[in-house]
């Protein structure tokens, strides 16, 4: 089906959280919204927390979602998202000739085939591409979302590595699709300014929790490289003591690495898995080379040789030998900083989202 662009109908986010919350995805949300003023917008996160909310509502948006932060029986996130008791807002949820924005293809789970028909189903990847999906450590879609995929009109992609994963994964799983592929990174929300220093001094900016941001290695790397380098670590989340117990330095929650870029000389990025790594773009944004792990897709085409080390996943040694390099002396940092400047010119907000715009537009 051929879908006509039609401003005056809503265009319609389904994503984990709204975008009055902070992180990946909420940028980009809230950064489309506020790009189109006289545009309406519509968000259905799955999960509605107010203690979560740190942004102000935009006149132009609306948020509706079944699911709160309450403990539901274990079938109710088995719905159609877009049912709803109340008459009105049924009948505001009721798309037909819309589009759809899905954060991950998971969520076509709670979108009946219906919806999925009648709309044009637009696919932003969320994270890593197994986990795009719902499953992690899997080369298939699952058996669930089989038939969900043929209703899929467009694909946004964070890069061509990406691409090529998801790709295979729906070829080795023999499904139907016909969508149109695009492929945009995300952008970086800091504005830029070569700011960055050579010091001994180390940032990791981000959540502290085990399962995606390892942040134990973080603990380890400490060990390995006091008293000569630093790691200061700013953010919160439910593993802090375990940094307050170490040789990392815990900076606190700050809104934007330009507050400290002036004070560190090389982000550092160990996850387990991410599914872009905005950090890493705004580093490049004030001049600040990196040092990556090599656990996802996109690291490999965010992570240019002389703007940053990527370094194969576990290897700490790896890890410290690559710091060495970048930190030998003024001139090679400066080297490295100004490649990271030059890198940053690929995410500039502005021209992220026009590409942004393109995509949900374009027929």
């Amino acid at each position: 089906m051929e879908w006509k662009n039609d401003h005056n109908k809503p265009v319609y986010f389904i994503s984990n959280k709204c975008s009055q919350t902070i992180g990946g995805v909420q940028t980009k949300i809230r950064l489309i919204e506020e790009a189109l003023p006289q545009q309406s917008f519509i968000e259905i996160p799955l999960v509605y927390n107010q203690k979560d909310i740190k942004l102000e509502k935009l006149p132009n948006v609306e948020i509706y979602s079944k699911v709160t932060g309450r403990k539901k029986p274990k079938d109710e996130r088995r719905i159609n998202l877009f049912e709803n008791n109340n008459g009105k807002i049924k009948e505001k949820l009721n798309p037909k000739d819309s589009r759809l924005i899905v954060f991950g293809v998971q969520k076509l789970f709670f979108i009946s085939n219906k919806i999925l028909e009648n709309n044009e189903i637009i696919i932003f990847q969320s994270n890593r591409p197994d986990v795009t999906f719902g499953t992690i450590e899997s080369k298939k879609v699952p058996f669930i979302l089989l038939d969900k995929i043929k209703y899929i009109d467009k694909f946004l992609f964070y890069t061509e590595e990406d691409k090529r994963e998801i790709m295979f994964i729906l070829n080795n799983s023999k499904v139907e699709y016909k969508f149109k592929s695009y492929v945009v990174p995300n952008p970086s929300k800091t504005i830029r300014k070569q700011i960055s220093k050579y010091t001994n001094n180390l940032i990791y900016m981000g959540r502290f929790d085990m399962i995606q941001k390892n942040i134990k290695e973080y603990t380890r790397l400490a060990e390995r490289l006091y008293p000569k380098y630093k790691i200061n670590a700013y953010g919160d989340g439910i593993r802090k003591s375990l940094l307050d117990n170490s040789k990392v330095n815990v900076g606190g929650v700050i809104k934007d690495i330009s507050q400290v870029a002036d004070q560190n000389s090389i982000l550092l990025l160990l996850s387990n898995y991410e599914g872009f790594g905005n950090v890493i773009l705004e580093a490049y944004s004030v001049g600040m080379p990196v040092v990556v792990y090599d656990s996802y897709p996109a690291a490999r085409s965010i992570v240019t040789n002389k703007a940053g080390k990527l370094v194969p996943y576990g290897d700490i040694a790896g890890v410290e030998n690559a710091i060495e390099e970048i930190l030998k002396d003024e001139a090679t940092f400066q080297m490295y900083s100004n490649n990271a400047f030059e890198e940053s010119k690929k995410y500039v907000k502005e021209d992220i989202i026009n590409s942004y715009i393109h995509v949900i537009w374009d027929d």
